[in-house]
């Protein structure tokens, strides 16, 4: 092992913390995936909470929105803000896909861990 992880885990061996170098690393890997979960998993409500569905359903709204601004009959200020308010959208569908996606690495590395 690493002389720096040594280091970094003796003094939770030396309190009794934990009763091996494995068992430390171990928890605190099992702990620090949970925290990523449950960061991940924060981030996810709130997008749900900020649009009132789930990111399927909001990849839908997209595309429907999208197709609004090829409608005929918007002024040029509405086709203006309307895209606009699609581009803030997809930044937080862009950010949403990448909770998404993080949260199923870390559940798996979770399973993995858990063995």
């Amino acid at each position: 092992m690493s002389t720096i992880l040594s280091e970094t885990i003796e003094p939770l061996l030396k309190r009794k913390v934990f009763t091996s170098e494995e068992e430390a690393i171990r928890e605190l890997l099992k702990t620090y995936i949970l925290q990523q979960i449950s960061a991940l998993k924060r981030d996810i409500r709130r997008f749900e909470r900020k649009y009132g569905m789930s990111f399927q359903q909001f990849g839908q709204y997209l595309r429907e929105r999208s197709r609004l601004l090829q409608e005929e009959g918007l002024s040029q200020d509405e086709r203006r803000r309307l895209s606009q308010a699609i581009m803030r959208e997809e930044d937080d569908w862009l950010d949403w896909k990448a909770a998404e996606e993080l949260l199923a690495s870390w559940l798996g590395l979770r399973q993995e861990v858990a063995g």
